[in-house]
């Protein structure tokens, strides 16, 4: 190969690495939201109506994961007479909305609804949930003011310097160990 071919290969494999390890430092990460599968208002779920978020993410403070809803999560109040819900119940939304039909065709064909993660961490970093959460952190704190957002987009850097200062700051260890292991 020629040397303008050579230096065409290396530009490009410096381009991939510096991608790799700005991806793997947060930098390039997915802001999430606007293409979920349903099209889910947070504002108005966790704002105007006030829904707490361990009611639906209910595993937070028991799990590493605070876990995405089931369907019959959804259900229980979107779809009266669903076996989640109360067959005399009624419908908290128009059946006839968008979003209602999308979650009606998730239920009847028993399948869950495939989210799109907002807040991805590498597979080399830990963050227990339950941890966070049972040690009094409010989950604004990390995902922002979600009770105002018509579409929950990522709110932090994600960074291990973020991190750490909120661990100093609440005098909480900061070795390696333990978000690293």
């Amino acid at each position: 190969m020629g040397r303008t071919k050579w230096a065409f290969l290396g530009i490009v494999a410096v381009l991939a690495l510096a991608g790799s390890g700005m991806m793997a430092a947060g930098v390039l990460v997915d802001s999430g939201g606007s293409d979920q599968p349903i099209a889910f208002p947070h504002d108005l779920h966790a704002g105007k109506n006030q829904i707490p978020c361990m009611y639906c993410h209910y595993s937070a403070d028991r799990s590493v994961d605070a876990g995405i809803p089931a369907v019959s999560t959804c259900a229980g109040c979107h779809l009266p007479g669903s076996k989640a819900g109360d067959a005399r119940a009624v419908a908290m939304v128009r059946p006839d909305s968008t979003g209602v039909k999308q979650l009606t065709a998730y239920w009847k064909r028993g399948l869950p609804i495939p989210w799109k993660r907002v807040y991805n961490l590498p597979d080399y970093v830990r963050f227990p949930h339950m941890r966070h959460v049972n040690a009094g952190l409010q989950c604004q704190e990390c995902h922002g003011p979600v009770q105002t957002m018509r579409v929950v987009k990522l709110q932090q850097p994600l960074q291990m310097g973020w991190c750490v200062n909120c661990h100093r700051q609440r005098g909480s260890r900061t070795d390696c160990a333990v978000c690293h292991y």
